[in-house]
């Protein structure tokens, strides 16, 4: 039985992971910073393992590492995160200094530390992949290409997760010698808390897409930034 290690898995895009794969057979670690968040997890069918898990309280990563010490992790899905501020504190010429340092922590530094601490467990797994949750939101290629990334902001939302897809194409190169494959995703626009209710696509399909491509990457895929669809999109 293969298993997943899943950040913020408690709503949106985390929970439809969660559910999709117990409901393939897959061994879930669902990991969540708790409270009433793990109404809808303990709701799930199937092997599904909760934990609290803040991902950016480095002594509760630590913790929770040793706890599952032995678990071997085919897939290590860093989906926890947040947008950040949406009023003029993202944007250029009254950015909040706090609220930026904080998404980043979040979004960009918090991913690396897990999978600093969870890196053992998957060298024991099969599969041996990690999975960063990204958004095309953080290329910089395409910058004013799309209608909606015609603006500047927001910063905070956006340079967070180019660093998070810096930081995934640098732990490609060190991981390929042990055969571990980095894949960094983008979801689509979709509808969740995060992407509104104007989204076009539904978190069922977003999900499913996204596992599709999981399941059939391999190391030579590694290190490639790719949409839900598995196309291609420019760093």
């Amino acid at each position: 039985m293969p298993t997943v290690f899943i950040t913020g898995a408690s709503s949106g895009l985390g929970l439809e992971f969660a559910r999709q794969y117990a409901a393939e057979g897959w061994r879930v670690i669902a990991t969540s910073r708790g409270g009433r968040a793990f109404n809808s997890l303990e709701e799930l069918v199937g092997d599904v393992v909760i934990r609290k898990l803040d991902i950016t309280d480095d002594d509760q990563i630590k913790a929770l590492a040793g706890e599952f010490r032995h678990e071997a992790l085919d897939v290590l899905l860093n989906n926890a995160a947040i947008h950040g501020p949406r009023d003029e504190g993202a944007s250029f010429g009254a950015l909040d200094v706090a609220a930026w340092l904080k998404v980043l922590r979040v979004n960009a530094i918090a991913p690396m530390k897990v999978t600093e601490a969870f890196l053992p467990n998957v060298q024991m797994g099969g599969q041996k992949k990690i999975v960063f949750v990204s958004s095309r939101a953080g290329s910089i290629a395409e910058r004013g290409l799309l209608p909606h990334h015609q603006r500047g902001g927001p910063y905070t939302y956006r340079s967070s997760k180019a660093a998070l897809n810096a930081a995934a194409k640098s732990l490609a190169f060190d991981l390929a010698p042990r055969g571990i494959s980095v894949i960094t995703l983008h979801p689509g626009w979709v509808r969740t808390e995060m992407g509104g209710t104007e989204a076009g696509l539904d978190q069922e399909t977003s999900v499913a897409g996204m596992r599709r491509v999981i399941s059939q990457s391999s190391v030579a895929d590694s290190g490639v930034f790719l949409n839900h669809d598995g196309s291609v999109i420019p760093w």
